[in-house]
């Protein structure tokens, strides 16, 4: 019987890294990581040979449980928090109550699925501001990538349309647990009508 073969992501579970670094040290020569079989343009391993490799290289910090059966969650020592800003394309106002209703609904499951909690969210017609609570092993980029494509997606449905949602740039800041005050006062000013 042919032992069953793992693609990138299930090796980076089965390791317990990232996906990314998965294909890093696939294509990293001499670092003694398995050579793959391809299976069309993907690479594969068995679960034997990652964990022969990982035998021979013990990862440098423990495993990180998420769950411990007697106690609960546990909290791991980080607070890391990001401030987002995205913006429409070409700040069209197209954002409505409803739509802002299923961005933040949308951004707050997407973000569970990082192990990340929205712990702010404020929008207006254009634009939306989000503090954003997440584990050290998400990078603030992927953070942004998987929020603004999962609210994308969400709004493109309910709109039945095909164009582009957000733009493409977006803010992102390091935010401490005192920032909110500071924050909330910012949103109040955006609130504000300009005196022309």
């Amino acid at each position: 019987m042919m032992d069953r073969r793992l693609t990138p992501v299930q090796a980076a579970e089965h390791l317990g890294i990232s996906p990314e670094a998965i294909y890093v040290l696939n294509s990293r020569k001499g670092n003694g990581f398995p050579q793959p079989v391809y299976t069309g343009r993907t690479p594969t391993w068995t679960p034997a040979e990652l964990g022969a490799w990982r035998a021979a290289h013990p990862s440098k910090r423990p495993a990180r449980k998420r769950e411990d059966p007697g106690q609960g969650t546990i909290r791991e020592s980080h607070e890391l928090r990001a401030h987002l800003a995205l913006t429409t394309m070409r700040r069209r106002p197209v954002l409505t109550s409803e739509l802002l209703s299923l961005t933040e609904h949308t951004m707050r499951e997407a973000a569970r699925q990082l192990d990340a909690e929205v712990e702010e969210f404020h929008g207006q017609a254009d634009h939306i501001h989000v503090t954003v609570s997440y584990p050290a092993c998400v990078s603030v980029a992927n953070l942004a990538k998987q929020l603004k494509g999962a609210t994308a997606r969400a709004v493109r449905r309910s709109r039945g349309t095909t164009e582009a949602v957000w733009s493409k740039t977006y803010y992102a800041a390091s935010a401490d647990a005192h920032s909110s005050a500071k924050f909330d006062q910012y949103v109040e000013h955006l609130a504000q009508p300009v005196n022309n």
